[in-house]
Order: structure tokens, then sequence, then C-alpha cells
């Protein structure tokens, strides 16, 4: 049902956005990028949960930004 939407790629998101040791952020990136790539997966063939979408899409631009800034991985944004 839209508007109520599956929350399982959150929680390791906002674990993410907390830490600061840098061995525990990477694994963490990690299974917040692997949950919102399940979760996109769950969704392929439904045009609902748009907003979930806009949320999902969001928090994989932060999580790239961590691991370009926090982690010091390649920037791979096409400027």
């Amino acid at each position: 049902m839209p508007g109520s939407y599956s929350t399982s790629w959150k929680e390791p998101y906002h674990q993410a956005l907390k830490e600061s040791d840098e061995q525990k952020l990477t694994g963490l990136v990690q299974a917040a990028e692997y949950a919102i790539v399940l979760r996109l997966q769950e969704l392929e063939n439904s045009t609902d949960y748009g907003e979930e979408r806009i949320e999902m899409k969001r928090a994989a631009a932060d999580l790239l930004v961590i691991k370009t800034y926090k982690l010091g991985w390649p920037d791979l944004r096409i400027h």
C-alpha cells in the first residue's frame, strides 16, 4: 500500500550517518547500499512508493558523499 513502506534500508543508512570509525563505517555503508538495492528490487515492478524511491535516491547520494569525503574513495560522479 502506497504511503506505508518498508524501512529495512533506513536502519543501516542511519547507522552509517552516525558512525565515525572508518572501519565500521565502511561496513555500514556497504550494508546500507545493499539494503537499498534489495528494496529497489522489491519495488521493481511497482509504480507506487514514489516518496520512498526519492528517499532512497537521497540516501544513496549521502552514502556517496560519505565514501568520497569521509572514507577517501574516488569521486565517481560525472562533473
